[in-house]
């Protein structure tokens, strides 16, 4: 028995498309990376955009339904049940949902490509084992947080729309709250402003293209919603560290690399 697999999962069900009920076999860590969908599971409702973390339970079986078209594009690690458990404690609980902040989603995304890459067995492990550890120094997403279902309603018309160009008012209207409030339980519930998760989905996003090998950097920048090339230039840098170009060289580096 491995410690851990992973795949790439794309699903491209459209909006309104009622899935079937289904369960994981084992633990499993999803990544998503682009699109947005909701996971039903037990009586709860979780929106995973490329901002979260999810953890699916192999107990808890779930349901997928996608609020757009377009599906979604996800890394899937399904662990060993005693290491999610060492990890997690997940035993006999449900599945749970992670916001982490910036910093540490984009560890998280940097080790799942490490873990999708690796060619020694060992080293493909035990950096799936980081990962893990990383998510789990976390606090999940609590679920019965005042107004929950109001930000998650939120949180899936920005994952849903990176390009639209909406004010607080907007959303607090469609939220049913004023802005002021919205803009405080927002935060509280996801450790974060508005304007800097939709950033963060933003770049995230443009990432998981990037990493797909998109070429047109204007068109990709435009259609995230950045004002300009440089203004996305700008902003990824700031995130990675690079430029939206070179994290593209090196991630078709490493994938040419582990091809051969």
């Amino acid at each position: 028995m491995k410690l851990v697999h992973v795949l790439n999962v794309r699903c491209t069900r459209p909006a309104g498309d009622r899935a079937d009920e289904e369960s994981s076999p084992l633990p499993t860590l999803v990544l998503p990376r682009r699109g947005v969908f909701r996971y039903h599971g037990g009586a709860r409702t979780i929106v995973a955009d490329a901002n979260t973390v999810l953890l699916f339970h192999p107990q808890e079986p779930y349901r997928i339904t996608h609020p757009t078209d377009g599906g979604d594009d996800c890394i899937a690690l399904r662990f060993d049940r005693d290491a999610a458990a060492d990890a997690l404690g997940f035993a006999g609980e449900t599945g749970k949902a992670w916001l982490p902040n910036a910093p540490t989603h984009r560890a998280i995304h940097r080790s799942a490509d490490a873990v999708l890459v690796a060619e020694d067995e060992l080293a493909r492990e035990e950096t799936a084992l980081e990962l893990l550890a990383i998510v789990a120094g976390r606090k999940p997403v609590a679920p019965n947080v005042r107004d929950a279902a109001r930000i998650e309603t939120v949180r899936e018309r920005l994952a849903a729309g990176l390009g639209e160009r909406v004010s607080l008012a907007a959303l607090a209207r469609d939220a049913g709250l004023s802005p002021f409030h919205l803009a405080r339980r927002f935060r509280s519930h996801t450790g974060t402003s508005l304007h800097q998760y939709r950033l963060a989905l933003r770049l995230g996003v443009a990432r998981a293209m990037l990493r797909d090998g998109a070429d047109d950097l204007t068109g990709l920048a435009l259609d995230l919603g950045f004002a300009t090339p440089a203004h996305f230039s700008a902003a990824f840098r700031g995130a990675h560290g690079c430029s939206p170009s070179a994290l593209r060289n090196r991630m078709r580096e490493r994938t040419g690399a582990a091809q051969h």
